[in-house]
């Protein structure tokens, strides 16, 4: 689908639109991931925006170009994760490993069940269960097992880092991401935090990224801390997402991606709640420029409408 703002009049530059694709949406990942057909596309796994009881399953959009996005239904179901609770179905993640090439998906498996990770040869999915049982369910350090993130570092070591609960925590993975390498160890950025940790890598600095506030209401927003280590500690960097009186409000909970091609253009993914919308599971899912400061430091983002210029996916 094409949204309606991503053809301007005038012949303007063909852009993503806000929200980028149809429907209720939060907590995107997006990534560009080549296929077993080797097309390179761009990916989002996003928690479908629902009532927790009727959040059962996962899918994922792509798109060649971050305009035209397509759903590709279904990609795990908690009917096929017998330990789940079968209800909040939470925040996904999805990294390709360095080791097999397959693609690893981790996600809450409901409020209390633990965070699982499933496999498949395609970054479309489908995804099967790969172990049969939590690779995280304590509570460790006070860290509610939701929201996990995985990340990739550039000796492909992998790490995992999710919690809620005002609480963050990071385990490095084993190199077959099916097992936590050492035991998971609290690394809390801020005292705002509350939940979505992300990392991203950048000319040698790791930038831990969190959302802050009530993802209930306009209270949500994002922020950010920086290190020399991917386990840190971090040093406080500011927010990077808030309202926008005149575009949306509750900005959060994100994912930044550098674009295929380039040397330090990025883009960040988020959800959004409409203006004027009270129900809280109205989010939906957008795209915006991320800037980085010469001296390091990341730009708050402007909220738009008109999202950003596209970008094939296979540029580089």
């Amino acid at each position: 689908m094409t949204d309606p703002h991503s053809q301007p009049a005038g012949g303007a530059a063909l852009t993503s639109g806000n929200p980028v694709f149809p429907g209720w949406y939060a907590d995107p990942e997006l990534h560009v991931f080549s296929g077993p057909d080797g097309e390179r596309r761009y990916y989002i796994y996003p928690t479908g925006s629902a009532d927790f009881t009727r959040q059962a399953s996962f899918e994922c959009w792509s798109s060649a170009d971050l305009t035209d996005w397509v759903n590709h239904g279904t990609i795990l179901d908690f009917r096929d994760v017998p330990w789940s609770t079968n209800y909040a179905a939470w925040a996904p993640s999805c990294a390709q490993s360095p080791r097999d090439g397959k693609f690893y998906f981790y996600f809450s498996a409901g409020d209390g069940a633990g965070i699982g990770v499933a496999v498949s040869d395609s970054p479309s999915g489908p995804f099967r269960d790969a172990i049969g049982l939590p690779l995280i369910r304590d509570y460790l350090h006070g860290a509610q097992p939701i929201d996990a993130h995985c990340f990739v570092d550039d000796d492909h070591q992998a790490y995992l880092y999710y919690g809620g609960h005002g609480h963050c925590v990071v385990a490095p993975l084993t190199p077959t991401m099916c097992a936590v390498h050492r035991a998971p160890r609290e690394i809390t950025p801020s005292p705002g935090y509350v939940e979505a940790p992300f990392m991203v890598k950048r000319r040698g600095v790791y930038y831990l990224m969190w959302s802050e506030g009530d993802w209930a209401d306009s209270t949500y927003l994002a922020a950010y801390g920086v290190s020399d280590s991917p386990l840190g500690p971090f040093t406080y960097g500011g927010r990077i997402l808030e309202n926008h009186p005149d575009v949306a409000l509750g900005a959060g909970h994100h994912s930044v991606l550098r674009l295929p091609g380039t040397e330090d253009e990025w883009v960040i993914c988020y959800h959004r709640r409409p203006l004027g919308e009270t129900n809280m599971h109205h989010r939906v899912t957008c795209i915006d420029r991320l800037v980085f400061r010469d001296d390091g430091s990341i730009a708050p983002v402007t909220l738009t409408h008109h999202g950003v210029p596209a970008h094939p996916a296979t540029a580089g």
